[in-house]
């Protein structure tokens, strides 16, 4: 059990990659960490950095009762999650036509479903005490339509929209809305890439990065600047020159990984 005064902290996808550097940075920082998963050998790892400040939960956001029943426990626990950051993805790259159906239904699920299945959980919670925070790690994979990335950017794209939109309706709650765009992170998921990947960054840079932004009042925490920026710049071009810039730029077609890769 927790101090009353001590920061409570979810973070979802907390096995592997950002999740896990991220839950190390707010431990070092005096947060209390709750982590959830579906890989519990992934999880206990973590939890080896700090016994006393990390409490591990197995969970599939996919499954809303699963995300019903361990928020609940969650609640009864700590009677409160100060801040949620919803990381749970799944990655699946490809083109269009070449992915199965099961493996798109399986993205959608994890990355946008399972995202609102934990946002619908939490949020009671924090409407009742008009104070929380919630993040959600997106992706510049969801700024416009790229290829090989249909899917993940897809759902990355309405996680966004989803931000957005939570930012207007809870404006007059004490309730932050964040978004986080990364770039590329060197992590499991990344790993199965098979084309160049521009300014990578390690896992545990990214996490000092979000940490920071988390203690600002920014609705959108990204980097690395020299990447995201031209980015942004793309996504508000015509669509006649933005693709032929684009295709000008991309030569490659990604190779379709056996299987999906989680965080």
């Amino acid at each position: 059990m927790s101090q009353n005064n001590e920061k409570i902290v979810w973070i979802t996808g907390g096995g592997t990659g950002i999740g896990a550097e991220l839950t190390k940075v707010l431990v070092d920082n005096e947060y209390h960490v709750i982590i959830s998963g579906r890989r519990v050998k992934e999880l206990n790892k973590v939890k080896l950095y700090s016994k006393n400040r990390i409490t591990v939960f197995k969970l599939d956001v996919s499954s809303e009762l699963e995300c019903k029943n361990v928020i609940k426990k969650i609640i009864q626990r700590f009677k409160k999650i100060d801040i949620a950051v919803l990381n749970a993805a799944a990655y699946n790259p490809g083109n269009l036509e070449s992915v199965e159906l099961s493996r798109i239904k399986e993205v959608m699920n994890v990355n946008l479903m399972g995202q609102i299945n934990c946002l619908n959980n939490i949020l009671p919670n924090m409407r009742k005490r008009n104070n929380g925070q919630i993040v959600f790690v997106s992706s510049p994979a969801g700024f416009r339509g790229l290829p090989n990335s249909g899917i993940y950017g897809i759902t990355k794209s309405g996680l966004t929209f989803l931000a957005e939109t939570l930012r207007l309706e809870l404006s007059k709650l004490k309730i932050k809305i964040q978004v986080i765009h990364p770039g590329f992170i060197k992590t499991p998921m990344t790993d199965k890439n098979k084309f160049p990947m521009p300014f990578l960054m390690t896992a545990k840079n990214a996490a000092l990065r979000i940490y920071k932004g988390l203690l600002s009042s920014k609705f959108e925490i990204y980097f690395p600047k020299r990447l995201i920026i031209p980015m942004k710049f793309m996504s508000i071009l015509p669509y006649s020159l933005y693709f032929f810039l684009m295709n000008k730029l991309l030569k490659d077609v990604v190779k379709i990984p056996e299987k999906i890769t989680y965080e």
